[in-house]
């Protein structure tokens, strides 16, 4: 499962936000519903992580709101983009009308949908109140209800200026299932015809009033095409802020059926349905019942199509079937249709976690240790990137290939220290397959391997990295060696603090 011009307005002056065709006023509170950001983040080096971080300083939009299901009787509510604050150092932020920066705190992250919520508490939000007049936080909408051709608009704060700006009423040209681009994960996403910049992240969209969704990414080569989250995604998962694992990670690999291949499997040439290449042993997928070779016909009583897609009523419109995972949370009932061996089988149950991919995006720090003299690193996209071309290699063997087994990562070495011993260190920067010939499933796998090798008294012992390229791991002097690269590089942690993660 699991990618954002507007007018200054003067304190005291009155716009006019057209509706329909007429002209209607309102007054200028809305420079003090719609927020700017100012955001200190950590920004780590993924493919070495034991060095220091660096810090990014990340501008944005946001906006204060009220739900009273969602968060019955809170005041000073913020939403904005959880790539705005997501491992936010320091969070601040002001408005339209004044210098002044207000201290925040980080409620939750979603970074799977690019969402979080913030909070002024009570001492800064009667500041607030004090210079700019009560908070009147904005409303939440419907965003089922939206259909193309509907009229939005949005408030912000985009780069260039210091005022708040508002978009020209744009148009939904598409709403569907697509990836975002923070994280990558698929989530339905609604396209409109807006005139929005860079810093306008994290903004309100608006219909009739009430917000619809946030602004959160567009196309930088197009013209007025930009994205927001439809604000019922939000909704739904607000409830799993404080418990990531409460949304599923159902990650398997599934096709399109041609005709080809419905001749294949005997069906009609007018049969619906899409064919599953693999289920990963043990994730939520398999642990539910489904199989290799099903072919999968219904979802919560919505037919499947060859291509993937279901009409969903809530929406009105077809939308790609991940659309129904999409809604529910680990618990929740679920019930699929399948042709498996040629009969139609029903399968009712729950929906479980699941399982983390083979070479992640992650939001955290980095799993990694130094041990012997060498930097192993378990392989994120993260990484890949921080490597730029250097990467290209992993990204292209490992970044679309799915585990074997649960919990099965890659670990690479990221850097062989000076002290080792070896000149040339190029060749053996890969993939660590084995130790002591053994195979190696993931950081902590290798790890505990390395700590059982000791226990029993083992000297030296070898890994093999990608290529059958031997590296020998000298285990009895690793101590010695690894206090002294501490001490020469001023490394603080030698290992992920707070330790490894799953």
């Amino acid at each position: 499962m699991k990618r954002c011009v507007f007018v200054v307005i003067p304190i005291l002056a009155i716009t006019f936000l057209m509706t329909d065709g007429r002209a209607q006023p309102t007054d200028s509170t809305i420079e003090t519903q719609v927020l700017r950001v100012f955001a200190t983040t950590r920004s780590g080096y993924y493919h070495k992580p034991w060095k220091s971080p660096d810090f990014r300083h990340v501008k944005g939009s946001a906006f204060f709101f009220k739900d009273d299901e969602l968060f019955p009787g809170e005041r000073g509510l913020i939403l904005t983009n959880a790539h705005a604050v997501s491992m936010g150092q320091s969070i601040k932020v002001s408005n339209g009308r004044e210098k002044q920066r207000y201290d925040v705190n980080l409620l939750g992250v979603c970074d799977s949908a690019d969402f979080a919520v913030v909070k002024m508490e009570a001492d800064q939000l009667e500041l607030y109140e004090r210079r700019n007049g009560k908070v009147v936080p904005l409303e939440l909408g419907n965003s089922d209800q939206l259909r193309v051709g509907h009229k939005v608009l949005g408030w912000g704060y985009p780069l260039g200026g210091e005022g708040i700006s508002k978009s020209e009423e744009g148009e939904i040209s598409r709403i569907e299932v697509n990836r975002y681009a923070y994280s990558g994960d698929r989530w339905l996403m609604v396209q409109a015809s807006m005139q929005q910049n860079r810093g306008n992240s994290g903004g309100p969209v608006l219909k009739d009033g009430k917000v619809v969704g946030i602004s959160f990414q567009g196309i930088r080569t197009s013209d007025r095409i930009n994205y927001f989250i439809p604000i019922n995604l939000v909704k739904r998962l607000v409830p799993a802020l404080g418990d990531q694992a409460r949304i599923p990670q159902w990650h398997y690999l599934a096709q399109s059926m041609f005709p080809r291949l419905k001749d294949y499997y005997d069906l009609d040439a007018d049969h619906g349905g899409i064919l599953v290449d693999y289920v990963i042993p043990g994730g939520g997928p398999h642990a539910f019942g489904l199989r290799d070779g099903d072919i999968l016909l219904e979802m919560d009583g919505h037919e499947i199509d060859n291509f993937g897609d279901i009409f969903f009523e809530e929406i009105g419109q077809r939308v790609y079937y991940g659309e129904i995972l999409n809604r529910k949370l680990v618990g929740d009932p679920l019930t699929v249709k399948v042709i498996r061996a040629g009969e139609v089988k029903e399968i009712t149950g729950v929906v479980g976690e699941g399982l983390p991919e083979l070479v992640p995006r992650i939001f955290s720090a980095p799993n990694y240790f130094i041990f012997g003299g060498i930097g192993f690193v378990e392989l994120t996209l993260n990484c890949i990137d921080n490597l730029g071309k250097a990467g290209e290699p992993f990204r292209a063997k490992f970044a679309s290939e799915f585990p074997e087994k649960p919990y099965q990562k890659v670990v690479i070495i990221s850097e062989i220290f000076p002290e080792y011993g070896l000149v040339d260190t190029t060749p053996f920067l890969k993939k660590v397959e084995k130790i002591d010939g053994e195979d190696v499933l993931n950081i902590i796998d290798l790890y505990e391997k390395i700590r059982s090798l000791q226990k029993q008294g083992k000297k030296k012992v070898a890994l093999e990295v990608a290529g059958r390229l031997v590296l020998p791991l000298d285990i009895k002097g690793a101590e010695e060696l690894d206090k002294d690269i501490k001490e020469r590089y001023g490394i603080l942690y030698m290992k992920t603090p707070g330790g490894f993660r799953k």
